[in-house]
C-alpha cells in the first residue's frame, strides 16, 4: 500500500503545527507502508526528493500569493502536483487542510483515478470580509464536492466538526475525532538551559512561556493585560514572559501594549526559534500558557504537557478532550484577562500544584503519542482500500 500525504508546506523547511503533525504521522505510518509526503518547496525551480527518517518527501515548485495583512496568510499554488501524483501512483491520498490548493488538486486526482481520499481539517477563521465571502463561495461549491468525495474526514475537535457539518450535514458518518499527536519521547527529560537563562535574564524569575503565531486569535493581548494585573494588583515583581513565535500581523499591537503598560523589562519577544530549541524554551519556563480565542488542539500545548510543564489553556470546546481543569492543567475563560491573572497567580503561589499538574499533564500527553495515532490511522487506510476493492 502506497500512501501519499499531501500538504501545501512541509517539515523541515516549515515548522508549524500542521507540518509537524504530518511529519510525526508519516514517520510512524512508514513502518507499515510506503509513505511519501508531497508539498510545495521554498525557493526551488524543480522537483526535489529527500529521505526523512522512514518516509520520502517530495517538494515541487510553489507560487505564493499573499491574501491579507497577515504575513503568513498566503495562498500557495503547486502547478506540478497533478502530474507528480500521476507519476507516483498512490493507492490512497491523505490531504491536510480543507481549502488549500493541494487538497483541491488531490480531490481532482482521486476523482479522476477513483482512489480513496482522506481529509484532515485543522480549521481557520478569517477576519477580512472579502476573504470571509470567498470562503462562503468555496464552501458551497468546491467544499461540498470535496466533503462528498472524502472517504474519511479527521477533525481534531468539535469546532472543526461543526464547521464541516454546517457545509454538509451528511458528512457526519464519515467524520472522526482525531487529536493531532506528537512524538512524546522527544520531550522526555527536558532540562534547564543555562544559556537561555542568562540570555533572557530569567534567573530568579517566575517565567511564563507562550509559543504561538502572533495573531489576534491566539489571545496574546489578554496575556499582556493579565501580566499588568499581576504586577499592579498582585504586586508580583519577579515575573518574566517569553513570547516565542512569528509575527502574523499582530506584533505591532502587542509591542504597543507592552510599551504603554511599561512592561518592556518583563516581556521578551523572541520571534521564530529553530525547532530544536523548542525543548530548551520549555525547560526554562515555570508555566506554559496558550490563551487562544479559537483553536483546535495545538501541538505546542501537547508538547508542553509532554515536557511535564503546568499549562494554562483557554476553556474552548476542544479543551476538555485533553485537559481536566485542576487535574491536567488549568482552563480559563477565553478573552478574560482577570481570570487568566488569577490562574497564573494560583500557580505562582503553589509550587506543589504546579508539580502535580505537570506530572499529570505528562501522563495525559503519553496517550497522544504519534505511534497510537498512526496505528488507528493505518487501520482506517487499510479498511478504506479494502472496501474499494
Amino acid at each position: 500500500m502506497k500512501i501519499a500525504m499531501v500538504v501545501h508546506t512541509s517539515y523541515p523547511e516549515f515548522v508549524g503545527g500542521r507540518e509537524h503533525h504530518v511529519h510525526y504521522l508519516a514517520s510512524a505510518i512508514a513502518g507499515n507502508s510506503e509513505v511519501v509526503v508531497i508539498s510545495g518547496g521554498r525557493n526551488i525551480n524543480k522537483e526535489k526528493r529527500i529521505k526523512i527518517g522512514t518516509y520520502n518527501r517530495i517538494t515541487i515548485p510553489m507560487v505564493s500569493v499573499k491574501v491579507s495583512n497577515n504575513p503568513l496568510q498566503i495562498y500557495r499554488f503547486t502547478p506540478g502536483l497533478f502530474s507528480l501524483l500521476i507519476k507516483e501512483k498512490p493507492d490512497l491520498i491523505h490531504a491536510f487542510e480543507y481549502g488549500s490548493y493541494t487538497t483541491d488538486i488531490s480531490y481532482f486526482y482521486c476523482l479522476r483515478f477513483n482512489i480513496p481520499l482522506v481529509l484532515t481539517v485543522y480549521g481557520y477563521q478569517f477576519r477580512n470580509p472579502a476573504l470571509k465571502f470567498l470562503k462562503i463561495i468555496y464552501d458551497y461549491s468546491m467544499g461540498k464536492a470535496l466533503i462528498k468525495k472524502a472517504d474519511k474526514i479527521f477533525c481534531p475537535s468539535d469546532i472543526q466538526q461543526k464547521e464541516i457539518l454546517k457545509i454538509d450535514k451528511r458528512a457526519f458518518a464519515k467524520i472522526s475525532h482525531q487529536i493531532s499527536c506528537i512524538d512524546v519521547k522527544q520531550f522526555q527529560g527536558v532540562a534547564v538551559n543555562d544559556e537561555l537563562l542568562d540570555r533572557h535574564g530569567l534567573r530568579g524569575k517566575f517565567t511564563l512561556l507562550t509559543m504561538a503565531r502572533i495573531l489576534p486569535r491566539k489571545g496574546i493581548k489578554f496575556l499582556i493585560l493579565a501580566l499588568g494585573i499581576l504586577i499592579k494588583e498582585y504586586k508580583i515583581e519577579n515575573l518574566k514572559l517569553l513570547i516565542v513565535g512569528p509575527d502574523c500581523g499582530e506584533l505591532t499591537n502587542i509591542k504597543n501594549m507592552i510599551s504603554k503598560m511599561d512592561l518592556a523589562g518583563t516581556v521578551t519577544i523572541t520571534g521564530t526559534v529553530a525547532y530544536d530549541q523548542v525543548k530548551s524554551y520549555l525547560g526554562v519556563c515555570d508555566v506554559f500558557i496558550l490563551p487562544s480565542l479559537y483553536e483546535g488542539l495545538p501541538l505546542a500545548l501537547i508538547e508542553a504537557m509532554a515536557s511535564r510543564r503546568a499549562v494554562i489553556f483557554s476553556d474552548l470546546p476542544s479543551a476538555g478532550s485533553i485537559i481536566k481543569d485542576g487535574e491536567d492543567g488549568l482552563l480559563v475563560k477565553p478573552a478574560d484577562s482577570v481570570s487568566l491573572a488569577r490562574a497564573i497567580f494560583r500557580l505562582y503561589k503553589d509550587r506543589s500544584l504546579r508539580d502535580l499538574l505537570g506530572h499529570n499533564a505528562k501522563k495525559r500527553a503519553e496517550l497522544l503519542d504519534c505511534g497510537i495515532e498512526a496505528e488507528s490511522t493505518y487501520r482506517i487506510y487499510r479498511d478504506i482500500i479494502q472496501d474499494k476493492c
